[in-house]
């Protein structure tokens, strides 16, 4: 009888493992999921991101969809953190029926004005920069609430929803004012000659931090990466505002009034 009982709990254990390889093999021939596909919401380094983008704003335009382009890292908690967002289920969902969605890597602080620049944004000052474009126009519809995004790890999900529903749902005389925002000749000056002094900056920093992700921190890391977050922080907070304003003149619910545009000191090494 022990004989016979052991024989029978053999031939189970084959039975099991016999399931076990078959529903492996169909998973693998169906292209599981989470493990076949990779997910779209991934900073992943490309030869070509401008083309990239390029490509993704006519596939929206294609499928009458937004075209969402978000520049970040995975070396960023923030960036990752709306990746993440993206992934659920709720956000998943959005995303596929109303945005033609592009990731961009920016490596260790790269310049992607290029990409910027095609929607009339000077640079990325935070990662992630989350861009809500209307295709055809190349208009930027989240110009006045783009900074919000620095901070992306610590909005909740729903927030998220609610920020990427508003959108789709824009009427046309909604978008109208971005679509015909255009900045002064003085203010695009300006704005191109700030960008250009933040991306030295990361020039600056993007050797130190790709030092620290290989787990050697400089020691100027730090005193370097603080004055580069009040010198980009305050350039699009005054960037917002400015557009703010003007959006609101424009509606015929301000005044034209917009402020200054300052001028920084140099940066410390730019004294050595």
């Amino acid at each position: 009888m022990q004989n016979t009982f052991f024989k029978r709990q053999a031939l189970v254990i084959k039975q099991c493992l016999t399931m076990v390889t078959l529903i492996a093999a169909f998973a693998t021939l169906n292209g599981c999921v989470s493990t076949q596909e990779e997910s779209p919401y991934t900073y992943s380094p490309s030869s070509s991101p401008y083309q990239d983008v390029i490509h993704a704003q006519q596939q929206a335009v294609e499928k009458n969809q937004l075209l969402l382009v978000v520049l970040g890292a995975q070396w960023c908690h923030d960036s990752t953190g709306l990746a993440e967002r993206f992934a659920t289920k709720e956000m998943d969902l959005i995303l596929r029926a109303h945005y033609e969605t592009v990731f961009v890597d920016v490596g260790t602080l790269e310049d992607r004005r290029n990409i910027t620049e095609r929607f009339d944004y000077p640079i990325y000052y935070a990662t992630p920069t989350v861009m809500v474009v209307e295709p055809k126009t190349s208009a930027l519809l989240n110009r006045t609430t783009m900074d919000i995004w620095g901070r992306a790890d610590s909005i909740p999900l729903s927030e998220y929803i609610q920020y990427f529903s508003r959108f789709p749902a824009m009427t046309t005389a909604q978008k109208t004012p971005f679509i015909n925002w255009k900045a002064t000749d003085e203010e695009a000056v300006y704005n191109k000659e700030q960008a250009l002094r933040l991306q030295s900056a990361y020039d600056k920093l993007g050797p130190l931090l790709a030092q620290d992700l290989q787990g050697d921190t400089p020691e100027e890391l730090n005193k370097l990466w603080k004055e580069t977050k009040g010198f980009r922080t305050e350039l699009q907070q005054t960037l917002i505002k400015r557009a703010e304003l003007t959006l609101d003149t424009e509606s015929g619910n301000g005044v034209n009034t917009t402020p200054a545009l300052r001028h920084y000191n140099p940066f410390s090494w730019e004294h050595n």
